[in-house]
């Protein structure tokens, strides 16, 4: 069997976002009161202290904003995947709308600040979807 990388696990407030991440969307959390996005999704809005929000699709674009390579695997489940590359990106609908991810399809010297990125999918299992970005097609 091969070894199995750490998977997410769902609470009743981020479940909305990996519901969405099955269909191969991505969504946001953003809040009634003042329309602000957030990632990861908390209990009240850090901008107004406003705690009615919902799930809205996001486009997935998004810039590379900071990066570290790993050239030993975290787990083994990724022993076959080195390096792996962990990045910060920031998503075009709002400034500092700041998300952690895996990149993939891309060389670690290719990276930069600013690279235009995308959201690409990976169905892990029949219930879990991991949300990876990689270079925009242009």
């Amino acid at each position: 069997m091969v070894p199995q990388r750490p998977l997410p696990l769902p609470d009743p407030l981020s479940e909305p976002f990996w519901a969405g991440a099955r269909r191969h969307e991505l969504h946001m959390r953003k809040c009634d009161a003042c329309g602000i996005l957030a990632y990861p999704p908390e209990i009240a809005c850090r901008a107004c202290g406003g705690s009615e929000a919902r799930f809205v699709p996001v486009s997935g674009r998004a810039t590379l904003h900071s990066w570290t390579v790993l050239h030993e695997p975290p787990s083994p489940g990724f022993r076959d995947r080195l390096p792996v590359i962990l990045a910060v990106v920031e998503l075009e609908e709002q400034a500092r709308l700041l998300m952690s991810a895996n990149l993939v399809d891309i060389a670690p010297g290719d990276l930069r600040i600013g690279l235009p990125l995308e959201t690409r999918f990976e169905d892990v299992t029949d219930d879990c979807t991991l949300v990876q970005f990689a270079p925009a097609e242009r």
